[in-house]
């Protein structure tokens, strides 16, 4: 039945990925409004995607899930009255390049699915103007912890928790799924209790924070990685390699769904070794894009329709 399942992720994908669009050979557009012109001469409209939250679904936004000095980490949940038969929570986990960015944009994931029966949430995390790493990736284990201990009041399985995140939350939820005890990513006060995790998915984020291609980024001037680690890879190289969700890979890990953007090999290196350990991965390219496309139509459907088919093919059996 698992197989037969997979089969049917790797069918629909292709039909997903043959309608989205493709660039013309020749230059591409540098930013979103480049594309919105691009395409629009082409007679295809880039629409950003907005849902309200559904009728049959309990918005609750600024709950506190933990406190930290000074002040206190916030959650928005949607819950809907039915709960499919996944009896599922996904996390959503917003980008911003660890530096800016609020969980509210999330929010239309979260009306999608919440519309669907699955449960959503969407947590706050500090970023790197306020703490450096580990901090953000110490919140969000703490918000996992805290959905485990709602989910079943929720009518969902406290086990049954994805985690999606994307661009800077993809990097977080990668490292959150494979950093397990011995990576000590975790508060003190908070090691007792599980943060882990039964399904992964990581749209267009850092996979590896300690390779060429990232130490290359990390160099240049106002580097993203530089705020948020605390510096320079060549003075802090334990902190990037520690950071690194594939240099955790331990075969403990849950399935993991990779979404990139016109590079399927992207996620090479954490996909082999996830091969390797013999932990169930797939991967997913969005087309015809630049970073971010996967809140605007015609990349929002597509790729929440490769979520959950995923999703329910780890809680179906």
């Amino acid at each position: 039945m698992k197989q037969l399942m997979l089969i049917c992720i790797i069918l629909m994908c292709s039909v997903t990925h043959a309608e989205l669009p493709q660039f013309d050979k020749g230059p591409r557009p540098k930013n979103f409004n480049e594309l919105r012109k691009y395409y629009a001469s082409r007679g295809l409209h880039i629409v950003h995607k907005k849902l309200t939250t559904p009728a049959d679904v309990q918005q609750t936004n600024d709950v506190i899930y933990s406190q930290r000095p000074g002040r206190p980490l916030h959650i928005d949940t949607f819950v809907p009255k039915k709960v499919n038969t996944t009896k599922s929570v996904v996390i959503l986990v917003h980008g911003g390049g660890w530096k800016k960015g609020n969980r509210s944009g999330e929010h239309t994931k979260a009306a999608w699915l919440s519309g669907r029966g699955y449960i959503a949430v969407c947590p706050e995390y500090r970023l790197s103007g306020e703490a450096t790493f580990p901090a953000a990736i110490h919140d969000l284990k703490d918000a996992i912890r805290w959905t485990r201990s709602h989910a079943a009041q929720w009518g969902a399985n406290p086990n049954n928790i994805t985690l999606m995140g994307f661009s800077a939350g993809a990097h977080l939820v990668a490292l959150a799924t494979t950093a397990g005890p011995e990576a000590r990513l975790d508060l003190p006060d908070s090691q007792k209790r599980s943060s882990a995790v039964a399904a992964c998915i990581a749209v267009a984020g850092p996979s590896i924070t300690n390779d060429e291609r990232a130490l290359l980024s990390a160099r240049k001037t106002s580097s993203n990685y530089q705020l948020f680690f605390g510096g320079l890879p060549e003075t802090i190289p334990d902190v990037y390699e520690r950071a690194s969700p594939a240099h955790w890979v331990s075969g403990n890990e849950p399935p993991m769904l990779f979404i990139s953007e016109g590079n399927p090999d992207a996620h090479k290196e954490i996909r082999s070794r996830l091969n390797k350990a013999g932990i169930r991965n797939e991967g997913f390219n969005l087309t015809g894009g630049i970073h971010s496309e996967w809140n605007w139509e015609p990349w929002f459907t597509p790729t929440m329709e490769v979520t959950e088919e995923f999703i329910r093919s780890v809680f179906i059996p």
